[in-house]
């Protein structure tokens, strides 16, 4: 269970479950041990769903990531791409299917579209010659994806220059069912406002498929009272100002991506005395930023001036905890200690390290 999705005021872990849920499912429909071929863009999101741990007790024995050529070896029974509903990713899954070397015991193909199953993407690989050689051929509606308890993405990148300039209204439609599936778990949301031609798109499609499933929704009490929808063009120059807040600088100077940021090593090295820049790290520390870690979750959204002073008083509580085990004489006292340990792991010493650092 992710904990920090249900810090906040609503418990978005019941989201993440049900994702979690409707990928089990579809992995047991292919029976047997299975290789995962990864469309790249989607490792990301589906790591905040579920870590290996989850993929390997479905018999998820490899994973690949989607490139052209063959498919590598594996002694596994299935073969699942998952993949965006891209035309240029089914001539590469094409040419990996043809690829198959026929001397080998005979692997089942499947594929897993996300977060929709195209007809465009299945004529395309019935002209490559390949779309029979597919056992299953599903959809895994992954729309919002929980970051924090805070905090869903739907990670559409490309969004804005699909509405405004391709005329392609096709994430709109995902908006829409992800705030449908929003209200199936939480409630029916009273309450609708917007501004913006697109608002006004994704408010008429959740009225429309409201009436359809009229009836066979579950009466949940409501957890949301109101949905704001903005178009981004109603706003257009407050992506391009400045972050000032902690976590918004670290994204502007580092980026932020799927929850976790890289830092350069060099930020992290033990420099001794006389030895220079002998043996610096190479790698980036990757570090997650989420409200798990109690520090983080009380200057992430406060101005960088701020931050400082912030870290400055948490070291000195930190430290005065630590030093009563100096006055800890009896086993009584010691007791009391150590049982309040566990409310300074969240402000440890590595992870106000790793702040001072950013």
């Amino acid at each position: 269970m992710a904990s920090h999705l249900s810090y906040g005021r609503v418990n978005l872990n019941i989201l993440r479950e049900a994702a979690r849920k409707e990928l089990r499912e579809f992995l047991d429909k292919c029976a047997g041990s299975k290789a995962i071929v990864w469309d790249e863009y989607l490792t990301g999101p589906f790591g905040l769903i579920a870590q290996y741990s989850l993929l390997k007790e479905h018999e998820v024995e490899k994973m690949f990531t989607l490139k052209p050529g063959r498919v590598p070896p594996a002694d596994v029974k299935n073969v699942i791409f998952f993949v965006r509903p891209k035309l240029e990713l089914m001539d590469i899954i094409a040419e990996n299917v043809m690829s198959e070397d026929k001397l080998q015991p005979q692997r089942e193909f499947h594929i897993l579209f996300v977060p929709r199953r195209s007809l465009l993407c299945e004529q395309r690989l019935k002209e490559q010659g390949v779309l029979n050689s597919f056992t299953n051929i599903d959809e895994y509606i992954l729309d919002l994806i929980p970051y924090d308890g805070d905090l869903l993405s739907m990670e559409s990148e490309s969004a804005f220059r699909e509405c405004y300039l391709e005329n392609d209204q096709t994430s709109l439609y995902h908006t829409a069912k992800g705030l449908m599936t929003l209200q199936a778990l939480y409630g029916t949301i009273p309450q609708i406002f917007g501004k913006g031609e697109c608002a006004r798109h994704v408010a008429n499609m959740m009225l429309r498929m409201k009436r359809e499933f009229a009836g066979s929704q579950n009466q949940i009490l409501p957890v949301f009272d109101t949905l704001l929808l903005l178009d981004r063009n109603v706003d257009l120059l407050t992506p391009l100002a400045t972050q000032l807040t902690y976590e918004g600088l670290i994204d502007e100077i580092y980026g932020i991506t799927n929850g976790y940021v890289k830092l350069p090593p060099e930020k992290f090295a033990q420099k001794k005395a006389g030895e220079g820049g002998k043996d610096l790290p190479t790698e980036p520390k990757k570090l997650q930023l989420n409200s798990a870690e109690e520090l983080y979750a009380e200057i992430r959204d406060k101005n960088f001036n701020a931050v400082g002073a912030a870290l400055s008083k948490k070291a000195k509580i930190i430290s005065a905890a630590f030093e009563e085990r100096h006055n800890a004489k009896t086993v009584g006292e010691i007791k009391q200690f150590v049982s309040q340990l566990p409310s300074h792991a969240g402000c440890s010493h590595l992870a106000g390290q790793s702040h001072v650092h950013c």
